[in-house]
């Protein structure tokens, strides 16, 4: 099979938090250029103001269940759903990274993730839609933990049950090598 063909804008998830930016770039592009993408999104009056006409700020319901998630006991909304996220000013109070895949832990509870030089190219360094994460800097300029949340795309209910469910069994295996070569008639 050919190589696959580099997409000429590659697209990008951004996430942090409960938040998630979609960036576009140009293959030609650096995580450089990402990164002022990326502070202009976490800039954005948009993250941070509530208009009056917006029951609860900078929030859509996207899954079920979860408009219920977005109002308190007594129904009155959040006073801001996004202000645990750190405000930032420039690109030096945060660095965009990238999970590492580690192919001997399953699900670990906390994912190592590499830090992206700003100089380096975006092609044959991403995949296109591939998840960045946002690492914030605390005021001393050190790198605090990535924060982000994932969510399922199963229900609770459903994602318990497939825990639990033992594996499917595995279909018997044939006996004989009947299956190799060429099939020869029965005796008779």
């Amino acid at each position: 099979m050919p190589p696959r063909v580099p997409p000429k804008t590659y697209i990008l998830l951004l996430k942090t938090h409960r938040l998630t930016v979609f960036l576009s770039a140009p293959q030609n592009a650096t995580v450089g250029s990402l990164k002022a993408e990326a502070l202009s999104a976490l800039s954005s009056p948009v993250l941070r103001e509530r208009t009056d006409s917006d029951p609860v700020p900078g929030r859509i319901p996207t899954a079920p269940g979860e408009d219920e998630e977005m109002f308190d006991v007594h129904g009155s909304a959040n006073a801001n759903v996004n202000e645990d996220i750190p405000a930032v000013t420039s690109v030096d109070d945060f660095e965009l990274c990238r999970a590492i895949k580690d192919r001997g832990r399953q699900n670990a509870a906390a994912p190592a993730y590499e830090v992206l030089d700003p100089d380096s190219p975006i092609r044959g360094l991403l995949n296109n839609w591939e998840e960045l994460y946002v690492q914030f800097r605390d005021e001393n300029g050190e790198l605090v933990p990535v924060e982000v949340s994932h969510t399922s795309l199963l229900d609770e209910e459903e994602e318990e049950q497939a825990r639990r469910a033992p594996p499917p069994p595995l279909p018997p295996q044939p006996t004989t090598p009947m299956g190799k070569g060429k099939r020869k008639a029965p005796p008779e």
